[in-house]
């Protein structure tokens, strides 16, 4: 677009729809469930011209595709903004899908974009999208509450409602009977109201399961019931650590009468030889070992017993139904968690990654590669890991060479990236060598 008229069209929309409120994607705001989502799409083309008809260099062509999106966004922006006049509270983004592709043997780029959007009716957050920031309209929104505040959202497959808890630990000193005001005993639904909500539980077997405070701090029930606690400065695989929220806890112990936080924390002797004799089985590390002043901070310990035994294969979608569907049917089965934009994910037996709107409905799928147990210290890490499986998507599997991509839709190689586009489903697979190795597809 020429950027006298891109200049002149935001000054419009600046004037016309000062007034319209469009949310980003993770604002807190409550859904307008009377009314339909709105689906726009919109795309941009330009050619690119080569030097002696020589191919366009990677450069050239990512140059062009940067400039095409930045004008799909604007378009996006500009068409959502006139929908949104109809809805007096305003909207939110749910998701946007843009998409670059080479046509005409590589001679013309096309960008395409694609949005949904729901309207509402209250926001928690003033902060909007307007015609100054158009380009946030692929963005997302994250509280300032994040570290000590998370949200979740619960399916109710009967009435499809939704409650929205949030994570708050108070009470942060533990003993060996005690974690976080939970007593060993307690069954799952009073821990679970003492701490508001946990950010990832995973259902172990029919008698285990296993729920995360953030993510140093990992509490297992059996039977119903809290039977042990493990915190670890590094509990999980930082690939699967990378994936959810975060809620930072400083743990306190009573030592000599005194509750006093002993992680996060440098650790004299004396609290080390009282940590040591409260809970056996505590690890230490040194930090800055080779300065002349190191500190002992807490490694690792243990409450109660704390023992993963015979974990079970979650539940995997191949395909073969309706993935909202596979969900509601299958979501007692999956592992659960919030991740660092808020939002609801279930993580299956094949390593695929479903994220979920507010409404429940699935909007987006990842295909991941199986993590690496190194520097991880969950007890029993690595029976769960054993029995996942690598990803399959609608018969193509991990490894696959890139053409298989094409039991899914239509594809195109946009410089190593392979992008596939079906009736249901757009996103891209990245390869290595010729295999399939991860990929990101977006629910249309």
């Amino acid at each position: 677009m020429n950027n006298k008229v891109k200049l002149l069209s935001m000054c419009m929309l600046s004037t016309s729809v000062n007034a319209t409120q469009i949310f980003m994607k993770g604002s807190e705001c409550r859904l307008d469930e009377s009314a339909q989502p709105i689906e726009l799409f919109t795309q941009s083309s330009d050619s690119i011209y080569a030097v002696a008809g020589r191919d366009p260099s990677s450069r050239q062509v990512r140059k062009v595709a940067g400039e095409l999106s930045d004008d799909v966004k604007l378009k996006l922006f500009e068409m959502l903004s006139t929908k949104a006049q109809a809805y007096p509270h305003g909207v939110i983004v749910d998701r946007v899908v843009l998409k670059e592709r080479l046509k005409d043997t590589s001679k013309e780029v096309n960008v395409s974009g694609r949005i949904v959007a729901y309207p509402v009716t209250t926001c928690e957050t003033s902060e909007v999208i307007t015609a100054k920031n158009y380009d946030m309209i692929t963005a997302t929104s994250f509280s300032g509450k994040t570290q000590r505040i998370t949200f979740n959202v619960e399916i109710d497959p009967n009435r499809n409602a939704f409650v929205r808890k949030s994570t708050q630990v108070d009470d942060t000193v533990i003993s060996q009977k005690q974690v976080f005001g939970i007593e060993l005993g307690d069954t799952y639904a009073v821990a679970e109201k003492k701490v508001g909500r946990f950010t990832l539980v995973w259902p172990l077997n029919a008698r285990q399961k296993l729920a995360t405070i953030g993510r140093n701090h990992a509490l297992l029930f059996e039977n119903n019931r809290f039977v042990g606690y493990q915190y670890a400065f590094n509990l999980l695989p930082s690939s699967l650590a990378n994936l959810i929220n975060i809620y930072d806890i400083n743990l306190a112990s009573h030592i000599q009468g005194e509750a006093i936080e002993i992680t996060n924390a440098a650790l004299s002797e004396k609290m080390v030889a009282a940590i040591k004799s409260d809970f056996s089985g505590a690890t230490f590390y040194q930090e800055g070992k080779y300065t002349k002043e190191p500190k002992t901070k807490l490694s690792g310990l243990k409450v109660g017993e704390f023992n993963v035994t015979d974990p079970v294969a979650l539940s995997c979608y191949k395909g073969q139904s309706d993935i909202d569907e596979f969900v509601k049917q299958h979501q007692q089965s999956l592992a659960q968690w919030q991740n660092v934009d808020a939002k609801t994910v279930f993580y299956t037996g094949c390593n695929q990654l479903v994220e979920l709107n507010k409404l429940g409905k699935v909007t987006s799928v990842k295909l991941l590669e199986s993590w690496s147990l190194s520097n991880a210290n969950l007890i029993g890490l690595a029976d769960m890991k054993s029995v996942l499986s690598p990803w399959e998507f609608y018969g193509v599997r991990y490894l696959d060479p890139e053409n298989k991509a094409s039991l899914i839709g239509d594809i195109e190689d946009f410089y190593g990236t392979i992008e596939v586009t079906a009736k249901q489903w757009v996103g891209h697979f990245k390869s290595y060598d010729g295999q399939l190795v991860s990929a990101e597809f977006e629910k249309m």
